[in-house]
């Protein structure tokens, strides 16, 4: 018999074909060393709501109706991880800042439309159906880069590792989270209604990733004639500037 983990991951192989390839033409865009800044603003967008969305989910957790030990279970899981997470966006505004990227420019410039699209589906998976929807997302988005492939871009692009500190730091506290996500999902009492819910997550946020790396491929193509990175941050006014 399967394992919740087995059972989920073999449906996920089944669908990432295509997010795997989108990820692979972004790593090695032969004009990566000129477009990066664009890859850690999108990166930026989804690591800024990560803490905030399991504290949520935690908050949700709590509110569930009965004494239920899954649902303690996972307040105290997402309040950890919510914890860890706390910072990892300062890291992207420090790589864009070594990069002549200011952090006015990185926080005032609106995200993609299709990072919010990404995140506000947690949201509704998590308010409307059950908290446990998040871990479908976490069982996707946990998956770093490793540090020699990081390592191997440095020296193939030009872009410094001091500009690849977040996917650096990633690689060096991560490796074994894959494993260990893999570990509690097994040890956790899910019933088929709970594994439907978070395989549903999960492919839901390879769809929706899909969609993010498609847009950031199609902004590369839009501004791959300029030659300066700091001229291709193009910066969106802030909606809230023009806010009575």
């Amino acid at each position: 018999m399967l394992t919740h983990s087995q059972r989920l991951r073999s449906v996920l192989a089944l669908t990432e074909n295509r997010l795997a390839s989108l990820i692979h033409q972004v790593w090695f865009h032969p004009r990566l060393d000129v477009l990066y800044p664009e890859f850690l603003f999108a990166t930026y967008g989804l690591t800024l709501a990560s803490a905030p969305a399991m504290r949520t989910a935690a908050n949700l957790c709590r509110q569930q109706p009965g004494d239920d030990s899954l649902h303690h279970w996972l307040e105290e899981y997402y309040i950890e991880h919510a914890e860890e997470e706390d910072g990892h966006a300062d890291w992207l505004i420090e790589d864009l800042a070594s990069l002549g990227i200011s952090r006015e420019r990185v926080i005032h410039r609106l995200p993609y439309a299709s990072v919010a699209a990404l995140v506000g589906s947690q949201y509704y998976w998590m308010q409307h159906v059950h908290p446990i929807a998040y871990l479908g997302y976490i069982a996707v988005i946990e998956a770093p880069a490793q540090f020699d492939f990081l390592q191997e871009v440095s020296r193939r692009t030009g872009i410094p590792l001091a500009s690849m500190s977040c996917h650096c730091r990633h690689a060096e506290l991560d490796p074994g989270h894959v494993a260990e996500f893999d570990a509690a999902l097994d040890s956790l009492p899910l019933s088929a209604a709970h594994q439907d819910l978070i395989t549903v997550s999960a492919i839901a946020t390879i769809g929706h990733l899909e969609r993010v790396f498609t847009d950031l491929l199609e902004h590369f193509q839009r501004i791959d004639q300029l030659s300066a990175a700091s001229t291709i941050f193009t910066v969106t006014p802030s909606i809230t500037a023009a806010l009575p």
